[in-house]
């Protein structure tokens, strides 16, 4: 068992036990000829002794899932108490039951009366705390399997989404749509202002060098996103001049030294900038503020009216990658008239535990 109780007893585990439980009952024959094997008079009960071990089984590992719930909800924080009250309960619950179901079936039986004694009191109380642990047993190692299985696969999707942060950067820089404005506006500003193209060409650099540059890890610290930002900003700035505009608000410089989702801040530019209208009269303005352990993004809504939908799908990316990354979840909020997102800053690279 993990120290955290609540991811570890999940709906989905308890409904493999239960798929387990209707198994457990086909141990009712091996532990039928044990009975056999120490009291040779019971041979001919055999059939009804099958029928009491099948009950046996059934009853207890059903009755085990509602202790292992209960002892969850009981105690979720403390792994101690929450095994102590488990076993207790099972142990106790489990010998009760099998000494509850002897006398019924030994009648229906007609067991020897001369083996109503202490030994065979004993060998059902064995047979009972045996029957009992390796119900718990089984349980345990269905829950570790699953658990191991919803472990290895959250690594999987977390790699995935890494390798499509990643993979989005290279469409960056080989998308047609970016290339094609990008190019256009730096032909446009050679023909114009060759020195302001020039400025162009630099900063258009300094984003494929900045987005290359950033290693696999599913995070980066919050300067280097911000960095990204600023040579992407410049370049729509000089695209778009007094129609864009733009603030970075940092409280701590501190805490530029935390740790974001490699490329998060700046698909949330984009999408602004995509899904927008705005003029020289009617500015977009673009926010970037830190506040306390927090990074958003906000901008005023205007949006285009050439029916094109946005899928999200952008924005969806950024809140799975967050959520696997970090175990928290992304802020959105929209009112009609400002659009923002925001999500907390991390101090260590590695959150996901």
């Amino acid at each position: 068992m993990t120290n955290n109780i609540k991811k570890t007893i999940t709906p989905y585990n308890i409904k493999e036990i239960r798929r387990l439980n209707m198994l457990l009952v086909s141990l009712a024959f091996p532990f039928t000829f044990l009975l056999l094997f120490l009291f040779e008079e019971i041979l001919s009960s055999l059939f009804v002794l099958a029928i009491k071990t099948a009950c046996y089984m059934f009853i207890t590992s059903n009755l085990l899932v509602w202790i292992l719930k209960f002892s969850a909800k009981k105690f979720p924080d403390d792994v101690f108490k929450f095994q102590l009250c488990r076993l207790s309960l099972s142990y106790l619950f489990g010998i009760g039951i099998y000494l509850t179901l002897w006398p019924i079936f030994s009648y229906l039986a007609k067991i020897p009366s001369h083996l109503e004694n202490y030994k065979l009191l004993a060998a059902f109380i064995a047979i009972s705390t045996v029957l009992t642990t390796i119900i718990l047993f089984l349980h345990d190692f269905v829950i570790f399997r699953q658990n191991k299985i919803q472990t290895e696969l959250e690594n999987s999707r977390l790699q995935l989404r890494s390798t499509q942060a990643e993979n989005l950067l290279l469409k960056q820089q080989i998308h047609p749509h970016f290339l094609f404005n990008s190019l256009n506006t730096l032909k446009a500003l050679y023909k114009k202002d060759p020195k302001l193209g020039e400025i162009y060409l630099l900063q258009l650099a300094d984003f494929l060098r900045s987005a290359v540059s950033l290693n696999n890890s599913p995070a980066t610290t919050l300067q280097e996103e911000l960095n990204i930002c600023k040579n992407y900003l410049e370049m729509q700035k000089i695209r778009f001049g007094e129609a864009l505009e733009w603030n970075l608000i940092i409280e701590n410089n501190e805490i530029l030294k935390g740790f974001v989702p490699s490329f998060s801040l700046q698909p949330l530019l984009e999408n602004a900038i995509k899904h927008n209208i705005f003029t020289k009269e009617t500015p977009l303005k673009l926010v970037i503020e830190q506040k306390g352990n927090f990074i958003s993004v906000s901008n005023a809504i205007n949006p285009r009216n050439a029916g094109e939908t946005s899928t999200k799908s952008g924005l969806s990316n950024l809140a799975e990658r967050y959520q696997l990354w970090s175990g928290e979840e992304i802020i959105i909020k929209n009112n009609g008239k400002f659009f923002s997102v925001s999500f907390k800053i991390m101090p260590h690279e590695n959150n996901n535990n």
